[in-house]
């Protein structure tokens, strides 16, 4: 009984060894590890930070500091 366990042991790893020599030098790029896009399923993909529109962002900001510089003003004219 245990020689058949130890057979079973001895056939997996040579079953690894031999698999690990026949794949040493096959390298595979990333592109071909990624899954395969299905050509008929495609759906428009919506943007992310790409889609946002960056000119009303920088109106807030600038509009912002525009309030920052006039409520310095007040609050320094008012300490004095």
């Amino acid at each position: 009984m245990p020689w058949i366990i130890a057979a079973i042991v001895g056939l997996l790893v040579a079953a690894i060894a031999i698999e690990a020599y026949v794949k040493r030098n096959k390298r595979r790029t990333l592109s071909q590890s990624q899954p395969q896009m299905r050509n008929g399923n495609r759906k428009k993909v919506e943007l992310g930070q790409e889609a946002t529109d960056l000119d009303l962002v920088e109106q807030a900001i600038k509009q912002n500091q525009l309030l920052e510089d006039v409520g310095r003003r007040f609050s320094s004219r008012n300490a004095k």
